[in-house]
């Protein structure tokens, strides 16, 4: 009878699923706010909001919606009658249009008979669901990652970690080296499809997947975060209604805009508008705090059912996270451009908002998001994720997690085929940083030339501020830098320096005030800026990464503004000012928004008012410091360059990004998008503007635009330097001390020797002309040639070289006993240098 009653409920749930696939599609319109509607009025209301752009709020307008907006009196237009529609027949066309990879025969897991079978996975962008993976092919996925796996980093099974409502499976995979006894290794958890029409968030999770096992053991970073992480995935949180909108594809060629659960509200047996749970309000901390951040209706989309964790899916998800206790996560959404961060429920900030605003910046430094909390950048919910990971402490400790909404306005919940990789490529970087600062995970703080200025051909120093980032650890004991060069003809002469222990958020110099030795050469064009990457290890496994940026040469100082005064600026539009008395930022400095948030429809510059020669440079730069708030795809800043005054040119920063294509800003330009909350230095090239009779008069400008709704914090500079690099004020590349005569040839011990990792080679000669350097093993075969034209002084010169103990095709030469040789045109000397493996 138990089995009758069974089949019979499953019956009925499939022929709700059915009836539901055929029932009406919503359609998608725009409330403009005002007075009366605005974004509280219609959250309260229960509506399907989608997009919130300042002064205009996209809905989908499900049945019986219409008569809810007409009762509010609400401004409406219909932005698209279907949008499920519309965007199937943009993802048909396109895949038509190209021919169709060849789907991968992969393995599955094996099955309770204990035999792998073959199944067929097609690529990204190809699934069976108008591109997308669907549930059956998800499963082949995580089959594929377990039978794939030959290093030992996934788990050999996966995990079921519940059922759902219609009792569907819901699947769970640890990424991470196995480790006897007891498992402490901090953990990093990953979830995605919480709402049933965001597949993207999935792709995203399967790609971050992708990314680790294809870098493994090879990258450190990844080494690192295998072994000393574990690494939790649930891709598929809301299999029941992943799976209703895989059957609304299947009847009726549209995309499903189904977003919540299968819960059969209203006993019907049929599946329509008012049923379902959203389960991103169902979880237990604020859960129905009030009306605007959930509904008590059922009807509607942000229904948040009849008591928290009321919902199978949001049990299992409750249950795993006790169990794992994650430190830190991402509950991948989409869309809007957005990292969303506790608390979701009140615009008040947490205790932990430095830390959420330090990692937010880590986050988006690639994607150009906006982060912040969800009332401040979104709109307002409770019973949300991220609150229950970081607010209830009472079942497990507290953890941070974060929701990438991820895409832009012309993605939609179903993007384009050809785009599924793009915006899961988008989050990867920033999964990744995500599993680091679960444990120990270090970068700079700040990074000095000592010296001021590095000529080439000559030595400097650069000292360094280590901070440990991540939410839990030590970093140590025997934490180092070490200092790898990036870039051609220059060098990083000296061996790591060592740190103190770091606890999290801490900060120190190096021991001693240790610093690193680096070199350039001769050759390096004043200027030119190199790169070096510092990479961070301990006694522990760690190993995180960061980059160095220097300038090689000695500047001429063209310009210097404490950005503390409006004199020696011009502004253009309302809003420039200087901001004073800001705790965060003791010195005065400029703002598009002193006072506040910016304008709506905000188009203000701030011009240099001196003009800049940058006539005998060949590089010219622009140093500052700088933070932003922007509304993602839409508002934005840059720094231009002109040298007429009236043509400018937007410049590449190291904080910018290429603007979305809806940005007023202008499409497709380098510019500062999303949010940097915390002070950073920055700097802009100018050498496109230096050099000729045309950069006497260069103009520099600050811009900052916005479109009429949403408003932030706007641009904020400080301190700004701009230096050009003369080749004719350079100091010649000689002696690197005051040195005697020099009438020979002289080879000083080769050092250190043994080597192991560099060797610093010095010199003097009296003769100008080329100097070639030999690298010779004990045959006599020679494995590295380097020459260069030197000019001595009228009583010798001293010159500095490096050997980085690579042949000439940058391959490391094996240990042994080397001769390295110089010769002039007149002279040689030799040397023997000991390599160590």
């Amino acid at each position: 009878m138990r089995r009758i009653a069974a089949c019979f409920a499953l019956l009925l749930a499939l022929v709700s699923i059915a009836s539901g696939a055929r029932a009406q599609a919503p359609r998608q319109v725009r409330v403009r706010l005002d007075a009366h509607v605005t974004l509280r009025t219609l959250l309260e209301a229960g509506l399907d909001i989608v997009d919130v752009h300042g002064g205009d709020v996209d809905l989908y307008e499900w049945p019986g919606d219409g008569e809810t907006l007409a009762r509010l009196g609400a401004n409406t237009r219909v932005v698209d009658e279907n949008p499920g529609r519309t965007a199937a027949e943009r993802a048909r066309r396109e895949l038509a249009s190209r021919p169709r990879t060849a789907p991968r025969l992969v393995r599955s897991a094996a099955r309770a008979d204990g035999v792998t079978r073959a199944e067929v996975l097609p690529p990204v962008g190809e699934g069976s669901l108008g591109g997308f993976w669907n549930l059956a092919e998800i499963k082949i996925k995580l089959d594929d990652l377990v039978a794939s796996d030959v290093n030992g980093v996934v788990a050999d099974r996966l995990d079921t970690l519940g059922w759902s409502l219609h009792h569907r499976p819901i699947w769970g995979l640890q990424l991470g080296t196995t480790v006897s006894g007891p498992d402490t290794r901090p953990v990093a958890f990953f979830n995605s499809l919480t709402h049933a029409r965001e597949p993207g968030g999935m792709h995203a999770l399967f790609a971050f997947a992708d990314s680790l096992l294809a870098r493994y053991p090879a990258d450190p970073e990844v080494k690192y975060l295998l072994e000393h992480r574990r690494i939790y995935l649930v891709p598929c949180v809301n299999p029941d209604g992943y799976f209703y909108n895989e059957r609304i594809w299947d009847s009726t060629g549209t995309f499903g805009m189904w977003r919540k659960n299968l819960r059969d509200n209203n006993l019907n047996g049929v599946t329509g508008p008012g049923d379902g749970i959203d389960l991103n309000r169902n979880f237990g901390v604020k859960w129905g705090f009030n009306s605007v951040g959930s509904s008590g209706s059922p009807g509607s989309d942000t229904y948040r059912g009849p008591s928290a964790y009321s919902e199978p899916e949001t049990q299992v998800q409750r249950n795993v996270v006790v169990a794992l206790k994650p430190v830190s996560g991402l509950s991948f959404h989409t869309y809007s451009d957005l990292l969303v961060h506790p608390w979701g429920w009140t615009a008040a900030g947490t205790p932990d908002s430095v830390k959420f605003q330090t990692w937010s910046d880590e986050l988006t430094r690639a994607n150009g998001y906006t982060g912040g909390p969800g009332p401040r950048i979104l709109y307002e919910t409770n019973g949300d994720f991220n609150d229950f990971v970081y607010g209830d402490t009472l079942l497990k400790p507290k953890g941070f997690t974060f929701t990438p909404e991820m895409g832009g306005p012309g993605d939609g919940f179903w993007p384009s085929p050809s785009r599924v990789a793009a915006i899961s490529e988008s989050a990867v970087q920033t999964a990744f940083v995500t599993a680091g600062i679960a444990g120990p995970w270090v970068r700079l703080e700040r990074s000095t030339l000592v010296e001021g200025a590095r000529p080439a051909g000559g030595t400097a120093h650069v000292s360094i501020r280590a901070r440990h980032i991540g939410a839990s650890g030590t970093a140590g004991p025997s934490l180092q830098a070490s200092l790898t060069a990036l870039d051609h003809e220059v060098e990083a002469l000296t061996g790591p320096v060592f740190l103190p222990s770091l606890a999290s958020f801490q900060s120190a110099d190096p021991i001693g005030g240790a610093t690193f030795l680096v070199a350039a050469a001769d050759t390096v064009t004043p200027g030119r800026m190199v790169r070096f990457r510092v990479d961070f290890t301990d006694g522990q496994g760690l190993h995180s990464r960061d980059t160095i940026e220097v300038v090689v040469g000695v500047p001429t100082v063209v310009v210097v503004h404490a950005c503390d005064a409006a004199a020696g600026w011009t502004f253009s539009g309302a809003g420039w000012g200087v901001k004073a008395n800001d705790p965060l930022h003791p010195s005065g400095y400029l703002s598009d928004s002193p006072n506040g948030v910016y304008a709506n429809g905000m188009n203000t510059t701030a011009t240099l008012g001196a003009t800049l020669d940058l006539s005998h440079g060949v590089h010219a730069w622009a140093f500052f410091e700088d933070r932003w708030g922007y509304e993602s795809d839409y508002d934005g800043g840059a720094v231009e360059a002109s040298l007429d005054g009236v043509t400018w040119a937007a410049l590449p920063g190291n904080g910018s990004t290429t603007s979305d294509a809806s940005n007023v800003i202008g499409a497709g330009v380098p510019a500062f998008e999303g949010t940097r909350w915390r002070w950073k230095q920055d700097r802009v090239d100018l050498s496109a503007f230096a050099g000729g009779a045309l950069a006497t008069n260069v103009r520099l400008r600050f811009r900052s635009r916005a479109d009429a709704f949403t408003q932030l914090d706007g641009l904020s500079i400080d301190s700004l330097r701009v230096l050009v690099y003369d080749p004719a004020l350079q100091p010649a590349p000689v002696a690197v001390g005051a040195a005697p005569r020099v009438t020979t040839l002289t080879f000083s011990p080769i050092g250190p020797n043994p080597a192991r990792t560099h060797a610093r080679l010095s010199f003097a000669t009296a003769e100008s002309g080329p100097v070639t350097l030999d690298v010779l093993d004990v045959q006599g075969r020679n494995l590295y040639t380097r020459t260069e034209r030197v000019v001595a002084g009228s009583e010798g010169s001293r010159f500095e070289w490096g050997w980085n103990l690579g042949d000439r095709t940058g391959r490391r030469v094996a240990p042994g006993l080397y001769l390295v040789r110089l010769r002039t045109r007149s002279q040689e000397a030799l040397q023997r240098v000991v390599v160590l493996p």
